[in-house]
């Protein structure tokens, strides 16, 4: 079954994550995963990791308004995307497939997309998951596992919290 992940896309946002000029703090870190604090989402947190093959993994919260997440995938390597381009997406959590649409960044010497979730429950809900697998239109899946998310994801409400 395909469940449809309602995405909203702000310019705004995409701007500050590409000039990298936002504000941001190191809140702690929980089993491999940064949690950060970012002034320019309400402030809200989000866990970070950076993987040996030269990807950085980040899922979080934005609560600029009604609390919303979002994740986003860069690499180093070519990502195939634009800055700015809109790419279909597919995510597979252990066999439930959602679909939503990426946005293309270049922040940092990194390139990848990032992508809105309308319920900030769907990004804590992984802290009970194994693995996603994003698979962009036209590309090849990237499977993101999803180890020591449940000990960051209680960090990363623990974060939200304190804001």
């Amino acid at each position: 079954m395909k469940t449809e992940i309602a995405i909203g896309l702000t310019l705004a946002f995409s701007t500050h994550f590409a000039t990298g000029v936002m504000a941001q703090s190191k809140y702690g870190s929980e089993a491999g995963w940064d949690i950060l604090v970012k002034d320019n989402m309400g402030p809200g947190c989000l866990i970070t990791k950076s993987n040996a093959d030269g990807t950085q993994v980040q899922m979080g919260i934005d609560a600029t308004a009604a609390l919303r997440g979002y994740m986003a995938l860069y690499t180093k390597a070519d990502a195939n995307v634009a800055a700015n381009e809109k790419l279909a997406v597919l995510f597979d959590v252990d066999g439930q497939q959602f679909s939503g649409e990426a946005k293309g960044q270049a922040i940092d010497g990194y390139r990848g997309a990032f992508v809105w979730v309308n319920n900030a429950d769907f990004i804590y809900d992984l802290a009970k998951k194994k693995a996603v697998t994003i698979t962009p239109q036209g590309g090849n899946p990237i499977v993101v596992k999803l180890a020591g998310t449940d000990a960051a994801f209680k960090a990363l409400r623990a974060c939200q919290a304190a804001q």
